[in-house]
């Protein structure tokens, strides 16, 4: 309960702080990203339909029934990799950015203050590409290994769940990893970190998921409101948060 009521409450807060005009600026990557991603899936499927041929038939007809079926499971399987490669991708290029947000928000709410530089500013993209390269593989892994497992035992009704649930918590990791490379926690002790607290992992990811869903603004604002839910969420765990009871605290 007490996962669910740090999410609640990182959520309340993360909306107080745009709807303050707060932090808006670090929309302006996303949706850069945004553009030319739609410009170019634009530009690719034009050329696409210059290319095909028309015909009243094809060779391809014949293929029904098991083999159809197969066809389209291995397919879906492959263009929901796919997809999840690309997210994690998107994430690798905002990491800069999602950094100082997740930095500038914590400074914000605890008043903790981190210095930046370029050689931090390029240290942190290439941990965020060796933590995605991981989370990756890893969740190719445990996806591979379900869907075997799912095929096996005919599973088929659940794969949905299944996938999500996978894949959300993997993203979780990747939001949480800007708040644990500031307690100087490396990638591995990021991962373990991870496992060790799957339900934040999960429902941080899935929040990620449900919003880049959303067509054509999910993308952009995604990414900025997970870094930041996930950055509070972080404080509450580590009881840096709430700030007022720590102060207290530290007063008796």
């Amino acid at each position: 309960m007490k996962t669910i009521s740090h999410h609640y409450e990182a959520v309340v807060a993360t909306f107080k702080e745009l709807f303050a005009g707060n932090f808006l600026l670090y929309f302006i990557p996303g949706s850069v990203l945004t553009i030319l991603f739609f410009w170019f899936t634009y530009s690719t499927r034009s050329i696409e339909e210059s290319l095909l041929i028309e015909a009243d038939s094809s060779w391809i007809n014949w293929a029904k029934g098991a083999i159809n079926t197969g066809v389209h499971g291995v397919f879906s399987f492959f263009g929901f990799l796919m997809e999840q490669v690309y997210i994690f991708g998107v994430i690798t290029l905002l990491s800069p950015f999602n950094t100082m947000l997740s930095e500038k928000l914590e400074n914000k709410l605890i008043g903790t203050e981190y210095k930046s530089s370029l050689a931090s500013f390029i240290n942190d993209f290439f941990r965020m590409v060796f933590v995605v390269i991981i989370a990756i593989s890893l969740e190719l892994s445990f996806l591979a290994f379900y869907w075997f497992i799912s095929f096996v035992f005919g599973l088929g009704a659940i794969d949905d769940i299944v996938f999500f649930i996978i894949t959300a918590f993997f993203f979780g990791l990747s939001f949480y990893d800007f708040s644990l490379e500031r307690d100087r926690v490396n990638v591995f002790g990021t991962i373990a970190y991870a496992f060790s607290h799957p339900l934040s992992m999960i429902l941080t990811g899935s929040i990620f998921l449900l919003i880049y869903a959303i067509p054509i603004i999910g993308i952009p604002i995604a990414p900025v409101l997970s870094v930041m839910i996930a950055t509070i969420v972080y404080l509450y765990l580590k009881k840096r948060l709430p700030k007022q009871h720590n102060d207290l605290k530290e007063n008796e």
